[in-house]
């Protein structure tokens, strides 16, 4: 699945917004459309590193809606609205056609 993402992929320079390709959700991962995201200061800190860890894709506070939930996920379903606060890089987003018009 591609869907967009700003991306940190060199220092000093404008973030990148490309397509990146997301595998399915795991057993233990969930699927979230995305309504809002935001950039938060812990990821400000990391795009002044002397070192940062590049490739990084930004943006890891959100609101949005579940669209699919691993098998062993039992905490939310398909549907809820969620919040999400710092998420490991295999959360997957919607590509923009899938997205709820605004």
């Amino acid at each position: 699945m591609k869907t967009p993402a700003a991306m940190f992929v060199e220092a000093g320079k404008p973030l990148v917004v490309d397509d990146i390709d997301l595998p399915e959700p795991g057993p233990t991962q969930v699927a979230v459309r995305h309504f809002a995201t935001g950039v938060c200061h812990s990821q400000l800190h990391e795009l002044h590193r002397p070192s940062p860890n590049l490739p990084s894709v930004l943006g890891h506070e959100s609101t949005g809606v579940v669209t699919a939930v691993g098998r062993d996920v039992s905490h939310v379903k398909e549907g809820d609205h969620v919040i999400s606060r710092g998420f490991s890089a295999t959360l997957r987003v919607l590509p923009r056609d899938q997205r709820r018009p605004t």
